[in-house]
């Protein structure tokens, strides 16, 4: 409930002053990319936000784009970006119970706000059309960033110890890369994966902590 609590009001309004400043990058341009290499026809985005940059980006292509997200705020601004009412809604995927199979499924810039992402990457592959893809990306657990991250959770605990007004952050959820590949392989799905760096052609090691993972629904 804290968790649904937090999406509702502050990564709401965190994310619709964010989404503009982000951009759309190399990251990005590459992410829709790979979601638009198999010429889908209708895709579903888990987290859509605002429906920008990686929605928008794929109706110019003339895809369909369905998606969800929990937070209403940003679910009513992406059904006006992507002129498309019916197919979004507020909501958690793993409640979605529609009969539409997908070409492709997506989760990106997102999956570390899910505290069970692999329940959501299995919800994902039942959504998809047999040869259809799932594509993703994750924080990894074993990158310097997260080493970072833990070092300023402690330091956060510390200071709410010692009484040191601070503002609250919302814990991101790294993930293990080596776990995720068996997990893949235990479902049925091949798969591919890149790391942020070799997206981005940077050599920034600490602040590149993500993999994009693309995986094919066999049957």
């Amino acid at each position: 409930m804290k968790e649904v609590q937090y999406y509702k009001n502050i990564y709401s309004k965190f994310w619709v002053n964010q989404t503009k400043v982000y951009g759309y990058g190399i990251y990005e341009q590459n992410l829709v990319k790979l979601i638009s290499r198999s010429s889908p026809k209708r895709v579903f985005e888990v987290g859509i936000g605002t429906g920008w940059p990686i929605g928008a980006e794929l109706k110019k292509k003339g895809i369909v784009v369905d998606g969800c997200d929990v937070a209403g705020r940003l679910v009513a601004l992406a059904q006006k970006e992507l002129e498309n009412e019916k197919g979004i809604f507020v909501g958690d995927v793993k409640k979605y119970q529609g009969d539409t199979l997908y070409d492709v499924t997506y989760c990106v810039r997102a999956s570390w706000y899910f505290p069970d992402f692999y329940a959501t990457v299995k919800k994902m592959a039942a959504m998809t059309k047999p040869g259809g893809y799932i594509i993703f990306d994750i924080m990894d657990r074993n990158s310097l960033y997260c080493l970072k991250s833990r070092l300023r959770d402690i330091k956060e605990r510390c200071c709410k110890f010692l009484g040191i007004d601070i503002d609250e952050r919302y814990g991101t959820h790294f993930l293990s890369v080596a776990k995720m590949k068996k997990f893949l392989t235990k479902n049925g799905m091949i798969y591919k994966y890149w790391r942020e760096r070799e997206i981005n052609r940077g050599i920034n090691k600490i602040d590149m902590p993500k993999v994009v993972f693309m995986c094919k629904k066999l049957n």
